[in-house]
């Protein structure tokens, strides 16, 4: 028997399979990788965007709509400075039904208008005079007590009623799939309405803007509207920074096949939004409340078509009150008869100021260097231009003046001689140094510029008449502005209402701070001083006595002046009453500017406008614990 041992063959296939197996791992490895750098894609980097897509819709809603910006005023305890919100959002609901799921139309309307009671519109008070007209006054108070409430009561059941046959006939629309109810609805109301269990009934949470004090004045704030189906900030704070406000929205970006749905490798994103900025503003809520008050006080007693207040601190331009009359509430902007409420008056309604722009012609003259505080002059009663004759207020004629007592007795021929002594020209370049005929560049929206073109027509006459505040048209607030440099030292100040821009980033705040801003030396200290001590002259002993503060001296102008008639070309016997002035005169911590529309009940300055200056002035120099300067 023979043995022989087997060789292994050689195969050719060998090195090519450790090749192939090689080429394998790799292959899985890469995968492997490429799998593991793709879901770290999706799941980390791109994990926002399905997470999104995975969310309810409401937090999807959170997550691409950004939030409108609050607005706050500072609020200071001892050394201690905190925001208070004036202006912000709050989430409400609107319920709407789908008719075609209510069983019970009418049971249903019943037990809704149960809990909602009847619309803010419906007013009890506005028929209450009609249904007791017949209560003699000779009935017992007890009997006609007895009768006003039933009356009420019949009165009430019966509104109701007609509320509830109209909520039912919307709940019998079974064609109609959705039907909207009623808006801005709290928690507690959505949670009684739930706890009735009726099918077809339901919620979508809506964002409403929230003016959380009343009597602040709605001009200052605007409103956010509606244009078309979007909404937008409209007037005032809410319109001029609407964009800022806003923020900006997110997005989703995805790649779809043919049937729609996403593709999981595409390119697909989501941008988060960003939320609306803050403002936080120079206003003073206690004395911007107070402005108010007073305002509302003088044009409801005064019954006057309306009105303007604006208080400023002279050294900053930092506006501290701003009010207009009449006024609306930004919760219920739709509410109002005539939309012209909107318009702030202290920046949109230009007017003729009348006798207290005499003291920007005296500035200008004490200026230039063409009179002193005691130059005199001789007044003859009247200016004569051709056949046009100026004369003084009530046909006065004072003989000879200094031109302190232009001011304190409000003469127009004065005014006509200090600016004949700078010349027309002159006149004009110092009228609009001190900003008339242009913006001032407040962050409201709907501000006008005025009107002086006729300064720049031919003839001496048109600044003749200026000089007294006649044939030229400027805003509360310009003129404020105008005489708050008076009281800084000749120096005008841009006016500003915002101090801060707070931006919300990626969890990141960025605060925009804004500070007193110098347009230009209009005079010189010189004149400002000359011309400040003329204005206290004119509280201490002339027109503005009822414009004194005790324990302050007051600088200050009355004016009033007669309204121009579109129709005829001339005047008509309703007047603008104004009065602006500062204290205290040795440190003027705050400027103010009262003026009243067409008064029913007076019609002087210093009986309609002084008194409400002085009162807010008084509350405010206490307010500021700022010391006497006439004890």
């Amino acid at each position: 028997m023979s043995w022989r041992q087997n060789k292994p063959e050689k195969s050719g296939n060998h090195g090519g399979s450790k090749v192939r197996i090689r080429l394998l791992a790799i292959f899985f490895i890469v995968f492997g990788f490429l799998a593991i750098v793709r879901l770290f894609d999706l799941q980390i980097l791109k994990g926002s965007f399905y997470t999104a897509l995975a969310s309810g819709q409401h937090e999807l809603y959170q997550r691409l709509f950004p939030e409108r910006g609050s607005v706050y005023v500072i609020e200071k305890e001892g050394n201690k400075e905190t925001l208070f919100p004036l202006v912000t959002n709050h989430d409400l609901y609107m319920l709407y039904a789908i008719p075609k799921e209510i069983v019970d139309p009418e049971e249903t309307a019943k037990k809704v208008m149960a809990i909602f009671g009847l619309p803010e519109e419906i007013n009890f008070k506005q028929v209450e005079k009609e249904l007791f007209a017949d209560i003699s006054a000779s009935t017992s108070p007890k009997l006609a007590a007895e009768i006003k409430e039933e009356r009420k009561k019949k009165w009430y059941q019966e509104q109701l009623d007609l509320e509830i046959k109209k909520l039912a006939d919307k709940f019998s629309r079974k064609e109609d799939p959705y039907e909207p109810i009623r808006h801005k609805l709290t928690p507690e109301q959505v949670e009684e309405i739930k706890a009735l269990n009726i099918d077809g009934l339901a919620f979508q949470k809506e964002v409403w803007r929230f003016y959380t004090e009343k009597g602040l004045g709605g001009h200052l704030f605007g409103f956010w509207g509606f244009a078309g189906d979007n909404r937008q900030g409209k007037y005032g704070l809410e319109g001029y920074f609407d964009q800022i406000l806003a923020g900006k929205f997110g997005e989703i970006h995805s790649e779809r096949d043919a049937w729609g749905n996403i593709i999981a490798v595409g390119k697909n994103s989501l941008v988060e939004k960003i939320d609306g900025s803050d403002l936080v503003l120079t206003i003073d809520r206690a004395v911007q409340y107070k402005a108010c008050q007073a305002l509302y006080q003088a044009v409801d007693h005064f019954e006057a078509a309306g009105g303007a207040v604006v208080v400023m601190n002279p050294k900053t331009g930092a506006i501290l009150a701003m009010c207009g009359a009449p006024d609306y509430n930004p919760d219920e902007y739709n509410k109002v008869d005539d939309i012209q409420v909107y318009n702030n008056p202290a920046i949109f309604k230009a007017y003729e100021p009348g006798s207290i722009f005499k003291v920007i012609t005296m500035a200008a003259a004490l200026d230039a260097g063409k009179i002193e505080p005691t130059t005199t002059y001789e007044d003859k009663g009247e200016v004569v231009y051709d056949h046009f004759h100026i004369k003084n207020f009530n046909d006065k004629i004072y003989g000879r003046q200094t031109m302190i007592e232009v001011l304190e007795k409000s003469i127009n021929t004065g005014a006509i001689y200090a600016m004949k002594q700078t010349t027309a020209k002159v006149f004009t370049k110092y009228v609009k140094d001190f900003g008339f005929g242009q913006k001032t560049g407040i962050e409201l929206d709907k501000e006008v510029v005025g009107d002086i073109s006729n300064l720049d027509r031919r003839g001496e006459i048109y600044a003749a008449t200026a000089s007294f505040g006649q044939g030229i048209m400027v805003t509360p607030l310009q003129m404020l502005t105008a005489v708050s440099a008076i009281a800084n030292e000749g120096k005008i100040m841009k006016p500003y209402i915002v101090s801060k821009i707070i931006s919300h980033n990626k969890g990141q705040d960025e605060i925009e701070e804004f500070r007193p801003q110098e347009v230009r030396q209009v005079i010189s200290p010189k004149a400002a001083a000359m011309l400040s001590g003329m204005m206290v002259s004119v509280v201490e002993s002339g027109h503005g006595k009822p414009a004194a503060v005790p324990g302050y001296r007051v600088a200050g102008k009355t004016g009033t002046a007669q309204i121009a008639n579109k129709n005829s070309g001339g005047y008509s016997s309703a007047v603008y009453t104004s009065f602006v002035g500062f204290a205290p005169f040795a440190d003027p911590r705050i400027a103010i500017i009262v003026s009243l529309d067409n008064p029913q009940r007076g019609r002087e300055a210093m009986v309609v406008a002084a008194p409400v200056f002085a009162d807010i002035a008084k509350f405010a120099l206490q307010y500021y614990n700022v010391p006497y300067d006439n004890k």
